[in-house]
């Protein structure tokens, strides 16, 4: 049977009154705060304090390896290695240490009681725990009670959610370009794992062409995008009131007339609209003139010189911000000398963007329309006009826009993106170097994770002088250049190597190197946010305050309060409670064969399914509550649709990001295990799975995996039913009647059949339903319990421990993105005694991994020359 109740670093289940102490001591020590404590057993001292080694591996000689020799080594030796497994490797404590792998196996095989068969000689309760408790006690102390290293990482690229996060936050666009990338394999449950992270052909082939569509979609050249350069001559101005046309074609209005014209503008932006006039009244000097919107708004005030008849024009202009649409401008002169403008600035008549000619106001469509000349009309000039009669002339109007750096249907990051724009004059640019390091030096300190310096950033900026050099577009070799920069080995992979000589030297010899204050800035955010590090984040590293515990604290406080932490729920927690699953379900199959009212076939897909989940445990780490509430918590987080299916209401108003928390106690719901992605997941499309589900369990609460199952041992479906209306846990006990089957399933199914409250696709039975009467179980010790929620709640009393133990492995193996080796073991127990009287609260569980020696340190290992 499983010892449930083991727990690793518990000093009266060992008789070791120091080893809890010495966990924390061993943590601390790594951490360089303290010397370390006295760990061998030759010490000067072993005779009359003998270490927690020497008492484990006395212990292992009189009393575990004689079990071993009882019930297992006959199958198990040299001569016979039966599932070539040889046990005799592991009689003294040096084959332990050299087998620690194998030991770690047979403790499970011995805790999981799969082994020794049911047809062999079995060992009672008492003398199994014995030979679990004492060969685990000496895994322990082989791995821990020496100087554990943190372990190699190898060099990894970035995975498909990293690089999409990484690209939204190089340029704050979010288009998953990694979406049509190979997936990614998964090692040790996890796709951040660096030793599966592999590189093909054919995903490099993906990377150059997602570079070329972001940089197509970052950087747009504003030539290539619609422009107004539009000219109103005079001759084609539409006039309301009398006016005359001169030889040139200028048109000449009355002192109470106005000129105007409509113009199509493509897109918001800034325009620039030139006015060529002129008072021509004999007499009058420079005088002002007004521009009206097409609701009479005063929009500018011109002042133009007096000029004859034969003289050229005045031209004036201004700069305005005009949105998409067609617009329509007004010209009228208000006949006054420029020299009394200051007096106007006063006037409630010519306040800009905001006095309204009246008479504008009034006109209506019926009149502007008259003033619309047929195509094609000319107009008869007169050479001898006026100029009392007619003291202004309009000669034409021209607009143009808008500019490049305020038009709205550019790339929303392009103006950050390119700080600056090199000078052009026709069709060559000036200074592109100086414009293209200012633009590329930010976007590589960024996507490099590091500080760069020139010559980091000189080749890029080369590429860019070539290509202008050649007559190509400023825009264009940018695009180019960042292409670059996205296929560059510096941001598709993380390489954490040592940075001086004397750190490269101690790396030589095998030591723990510890990672400089930019490594964990970039271990940090990919953590955490499973992306690059932010500009705060990359400035602290700058400062070297990362390797500060405090102010390392906080930036990671800090970062837990953004909204990029929530990569914590869709990557770290979809994946430890493998919801990714989800996405190879057919959703619509298990809601067909569903019955009843809440049927909504179609309308739930995995990601709200998994969001439940993801919710929750995003909640328990924000609020800092304790692990135990993934299993208790009677509050959940659904969207519309699931909580139609759970049947709740949904409180809109509360909902944030499309969910809302919903107490869903008082209907038998409690925690996780009673969450419908994982319900569904652990069944089969048209009926529960209790082994499906009781296996779940055992692996990712109780972080217990069984065995897989023998050679040869047949599926359920293929065991011979009782008859043919045998229940599920009918043919479960025919089942484990087959001795190879026994072993395995004695536990497991007694978990799943706890979850029979809910039927394969989570909706929770209905009391009479007969199926109900099958969610009981026994767990070892004689721990009964009826239905889920009793199940939940006996859990969360009993196993805490090792659903806390669960949670810091798995978060330790996603934060350094390896599989944890034996000498871990060590570390995670320290992180369990750090939070133990706190009850294992999430954040803190978080806090702790990260101030681990594996996530502090790194253990490089350098190409030989």
């Amino acid at each position: 049977m499983i010892v449930f109740e083991h727990s690793r670093c518990d000093a009266h289940r060992f008789a070791l009154p120091a080893g809890l102490l010495r966990c924390s001591a061993m943590f601390v020590a790594a951490l360089g705060l303290l010397p370390p404590p006295a760990l061998h057993a030759s010490d000067a001292s072993a005779a009359d304090n003998p270490s927690p080694t020497a008492i484990a591996a006395d212990a292992w000689e009189t009393t575990g390896w004689p079990l071993m020799q009882a019930y297992c080594v006959d199958c198990h030796n040299a001569d016979y290695a039966e599932a070539e497994v040889d046990l005799s490797l592991l009689e003294t404590l040096a084959g332990v240490q050299a087998n620690s792998e194998l030991a770690i196996h047979a403790v499970s095989m011995i805790e999981f009681a799969a082994m020794p068969p049911d047809d062999s000689d079995l060992p009672d309760a008492e003398e199994r725990r014995q030979l679990g408790d004492q060969l685990d006690a000496l895994v322990y102390h082989a791995a821990c009670d020496l100087r554990p290293r943190p372990g190699h990482t190898t060099a990894r690229r970035l995975n498909r959610p990293e690089y999409n996060n990484s690209i939204r936050d190089l340029f704050g666009i979010d288009f998953q370009p990694a979406d049509s990338f190979p997936s990614d394999e998964v090692g040790g449950g996890f796709d951040n794992n660096a030793d599966v992270l592999s590189l093909s052909t054919m995903l490099m082939d993906k990377y150059l062409t997602a570079a070329e569509d972001i940089t197509s979609k970052i950087i747009v050249d504003p030539d290539t995008l619609p422009q107004v350069n539009a000219t109103f001559a005079g001759d084609t101005l539409y006039i309301l009131g009398e006016t005359r046309t001169g030889s040139f074609g200028q048109r000449s209005i009355t002192a109470d007339g106005m000129a105007w014209f409509e113009v199509d503008i493509p897109v918001r932006g800034e325009y620039t609209i030139d006015v060529m006039a002129s008072a021509q009244r004999d007499g009058l000097a420079r005088v002002i003139s007004a521009m009206h919107a097409a609701d009479g708004t005063l929009l500018a005030i011109f002042e133009h010189d007096h000029r004859d008849s034969g003289g050229d024009d005045d031209r004036e202009s201004t700069r305005m911000t005009l949105d998409a649409g067609t617009h329509r401008f007004f010209f009228r002169t208000a006949l006054q000398p420029a020299s009394e403008r200051e007096q106007l600035k006063d006037d409630p008549d010519w306040q800009i963007g905001k006095s309204v000619f009246e008479p504008i106001v009034n006109i209506d469509d019926a009149e502007l329309e008259k003033t619309r000349l047929p195509k094609g009309t000319a107009l008869p000039h007169d050479g001898r006009i006026d100029t009392e009669q007619f003291p202004m002339r309009y000669n034409r109007f021209l607009v143009n826009g808008p500019s490049s750096s305020t038009r709205e249907d550019l790339p929303p990051g392009q103006r950050k993106l390119l700080a600056k724009i090199p000078e052009r004059r026709g069709d060559q640019y000036r200074n592109v170097g100086s414009a293209a390091k200012d633009s590329l030096r930010p976007l590589l300190r960024h996507a490099f994770r590091c500080e760069v310096g020139d010559e980091d950033v000189a080749p890029y900026v080369s590429l860019v002088e070539r290509m202008c050099d050649r007559g190509d577009s400023y825009y264009d070799a940018m695009r180019v250049a960042i292409s670059a920069v996205l296929v560059s080995p510096r941001f598709l992979f993380r390489v954490e190597v040592p940075e001086d000589e004397k750190t490269r030297e101690l790396a030589k010899a095998g030591n723990s190197v510890p990672l400089t204050s930019t490594q964990l800035a970039s271990r940090l955010s990919f953590f955490l946010w499973s992306s690059l590090p932010d500009k705060e984040l990359l400035d602290a590293a700058k400062r070297n305050e990362l390797v500060n515990s405090g102010k390392r604290a906080a930036q990671v406080r800090r970062m837990l309060a953004d909204r990029k932490s929530e990569s914590l729920g869709t990557q770290f927690a979809r994946q430890w409670f493998a919801l990714g699953n989800l996405e190879s379900r057919d959703l619509d199959e298990f809601a067909a064969s569903s019955t009843g009212e809440l049927d909504t076939s179609g309308t739930l897909t995995p990601e709200m399914l998994s969001a439940e989940t993801e919710q929750l445990f995003l909640h328990l780490l924000r609020e800092n509550r304790p692990i135990g509430e993934l299993l208790t918590s009677e509050t959940t987080y659904v969207g519309p649709e699931l909580a139609n299916w759970y049947g709740v209401d949904f409180p809109a108003e509360k909902a944030e990001n499309g969910y809302a928390a919903v107490n869903v106690g008082d209907r038998g719901r409690k925690g996780l295990l009673g969450h419908a992605g994982i319900l569904l997941i652990t069944s089969y499309p048209t009926r529960n799975s209790p082994v499906l589900r009781g296996k779940w369990i055992l692996e990712n609460i109780l972080g217990t995996p069984p065995p897989d199952p023998p050679p040869g041992v047949p599926t359920l479906e293929e065991t011979k039913t009782a008859s043919a209306n045998a229940s599920l846990r009918e043919q479960l006990e025919l089942h484990r009647a087959d001795p190879g089957c026994a072993s395995c399933h004695r536990v497991m199914d007694q978990l799943g059949f706890g979850l029979e409250d809910y039927d394969h696709v989570g909706r929770m039975r209905a009391a009479d339903d007969p199926a109900r009467r099958d969610a009981t179980g026994e767990l070892p010790g004689g721990r009964s319990f009826a239905g889920a929620a009793e199940l939940t709640t006996l859990l969360a009393q009993t196993e805490q421990e090792r659903l806390a133990e669960t949670a810091v492995r798995r978060m330790l193996s996603f934060a350094i993105g390896r599989e944890l080796r034996p000498s871990d073991r060590c570390f995670v127990d320290a992180i369990l005694a750090e939070t133990r009287d706190e009850n294992y609260r999430v954040r803190d569980l978080l806090e702790q991994v990260i101030l681990s020696p594996p996530f502090l340190n790194h253990q490089a290992e350098l190409p030989s020359p």
